[in-house]
């Protein structure tokens, strides 16, 4: 189960500033384009690519589809599987006999800051419109703590 604070934001400079601050470290900034497909089954299967340097990865999860304005959520996610030249004409098949739908198409770059059991996860989206998304993620009662403190 995951468990997360993720609301819209102006910017993400005080956010940074707030975890460069409070001993977080940085651990990773990296692009993304996620491709996100809708079911009658309320889960999001999510196709991600993701560009740190010279690596590119893909990966296929799948997660609880809360389309809500509710900034806590607990949702089920999936272990990813690494989608491969060998293997994604099986992923696109399933995808389609289960009945998956392509719903978005999103870039962003992603900046992760972890300290203890609390990862902050900002994103900067730039497609399909340019918004700013900060989530608190990690165990319950820790993040529970860390949103009552910048909000």
């Amino acid at each position: 189960m995951e468990y997360e604070y993720s609301f819209k934001v102006d910017s993400l400079d005080e956010y940074k500033k707030y975890c460069e601050e409070n001993g977080y470290e940085k651990r990773l900034e990296y692009d993304q384009v996620r491709e996100l497909f809708t079911s009658d089954n309320k889960v999001l299967a999510r196709i991600t690519t993701t560009k740190t340097g010279e690596n590119t990865d893909v990966f296929l999860d799948f997660k609880d589809d809360d389309d809500s304005d509710k900034v806590y959520k607990e949702s089920r996610e999936t272990i990813p599987l690494k989608v491969t030249d060998e293997n994604r004409r099986a992923i696109d098949s399933i995808l389609n006999i289960l009945g998956y739908k392509k719903k978005k198409h999103l870039v962003r770059t992603r900046y992760i800051y972890k300290k203890g059991r609390v990862k902050f996860e900002m994103d900067d989206y730039r497609e399909p419109e340019i918004m700013h998304v900060v989530a608190i993620e990690g165990d319950r009662d820790e993040v529970t703590k860390v949103y009552n403190e910048i909000k």
